[in-house]
């Protein structure tokens, strides 16, 4: 076998060695990059709809809309005082004052809540 073949042979191994262990070493910070994001996103939408049922008072109707990327996974739940919201499967959890109907809330749809018999519904 010519020696060209075998230095070709050669780099080219070493080459993507480097590319694979390169590969390994930006992947695992991007891996927690996405889980920690994800879970900031569960967090935030939980809290901001639980703040939005906590301004109501009685005889009040407010609106909720929110939206999702692409290719990402959300859902808000309610259940007696608790809003809970899930981003990727990573779940974030806030508590609120009025008690909640069971429901569960998708992103993309306009929900109207009111509260009705000191519970808060959801239409």
């Amino acid at each position: 076998m010519p020696v060209s073949s075998v230095s070709g042979l050669l780099s080219t191994s070493v080459y993507f060695g480097a590319l694979f262990l390169l590969m390994v070493v930006v992947m695992v910070p991007g891996l927690s990059l996405y889980s920690d994001a994800s879970q900031t996103a569960a967090r935030t939408l939980a809290t901001g709809v639980a703040d939005q049922v906590d301004a109501m008072s009685p005889g009040m109707t407010t609106d909720i809309e929110f939206g999702s990327f692409p290719a990402t996974w959300v859902a808000v739940f309610f259940s007696g005082t608790t809003v809970a919201a899930s981003v990727n499967g990573f779940t974030s959890t806030a508590q609120v004052v009025w008690p909640l109907s069971a429901s569960r809330l998708v992103p993309g749809q306009h929900y109207l809540l009111t509260i009705e018999g000191g519970t808060v519904a959801v239409v």
